[in-house]
């Protein structure tokens, strides 16, 4: 007869999961401030920091990017024009926010 006892469910947050800088390339991804892998290419986020769920992604909804740009320099030079429209587009983004804070500002002034 068992002994009553429960196992204890382990939490995701307790495994102690990183992003690994080897998965941009392989799978176009990146981690933001957030600490969710985000994918370059549709900017979905997935839940959890696991090389088989980013894999799953990739090979399941862009079959085309891994077909036109297969491993190695191809892919990485792909990975990093993503990675630059991204960060361009958040810096776009940041200096909107800022420019209509300033507009809030200058009218709070007069």
């Amino acid at each position: 007869m068992a002994s009553g006892k429960k196992k204890k469910k382990k939490r995701t947050e307790e495994e102690n999961r990183e992003f690994n800088q080897d998965w941009t390339e392989t799978f176009a991804f990146i981690c933001k401030t957030d600490g969710l892998p985000t994918c370059l290419i549709c900017h979905e986020k997935l839940a959890h920091n696991k090389k088989s769920n980013l894999e799953r992604h990739f090979t399941t909804k862009h079959t085309q990017f891994a077909g036109k740009y297969p491993t190695g320099d191809a892919r990485k030079k792909a990975v990093e024009e993503l990675q630059k429209k991204q960060q361009q587009s958040s810096f776009m983004l940041s200096n909107w926010a800022q420019s209509s804070n300033n507009v809030n500002l200058a009218s709070f002034a007069v």
